[in-house]
């Protein structure tokens, strides 16, 4: 089996029937593919006790814009994000020039634990330090939209047992290893 680390957009890039891609966006576009889906889940916006003692915590999403906000980049030049109103349908959009971007979560939790600023972080990378409180989450009342993070792998009637074992086994491992997913 090989996994394939960035997500997939058609049959053409799945080359055998046990490559396997992770999906966290939408419906696929190709009906040759399958999908399963192992968990759900939502980025929080969080910072560090030491952070939010020394500036006072963000009410709304446009509070945001006096605070050093951090982001997670693979070179975009554009920072955006949009905020989901708990229980209710209201939107709003920050776009902002962060004070430090990086390509890799588990630094940039390192940089939030540190007192840097604020930034999203996937519960998948580092949940600890929200369990422990070595980060708090920032305007519970203000959500990133959900994903669905899906195994996908090409539709064929007889998968290979391996592939087989691996969709069990990550579908029943996820429930026990991310008990407490925000969604």
């Amino acid at each position: 089996m090989r996994w394939l680390p960035h997500p997939i957009k058609d049959r053409a890039e799945v080359k055998h029937p046990s490559d396997f891609r992770n999906h966290a966006r939408g419906p696929l576009r190709d009906s040759g593919l399958v999908a399963r889906r192992v968990l759900t889940y939502r980025h929080r916006l969080v910072a560090s006790p030491g952070y939010l003692a020394e500036h006072p915590a963000p009410v709304i999403p446009r509070d945001l814009h006096n605070h050093r906000l951090l982001a997670f980049s693979l070179g975009k030049p554009d920072h955006r994000w949009t905020f989901i109103r708990a229980g209710h349908a209201d939107r709003e959009t920050v776009t902002f020039q962060p004070h430090f971007t990086m390509n890799d979560y588990i630094g940039l939790a390192t940089a939030l634990m540190a007192g840097s600023g604020i930034g999203d972080l996937p519960p998948v990378v580092q949940p600890e330090p929200l369990r422990d409180g070595r980060l708090i989450e920032v305007m519970p009342g203000w959500q990133f939209r959900t994903f669905d993070l899906s195994l996908v792998h090409l539709g064929h009637r007889h998968l290979p047992q391996p592939v087989r074992l691996f969709k069990d086994f990550a579908t029943q491992m996820t429930a026990s290893l991310f008990p407490d997913l925000p969604v």
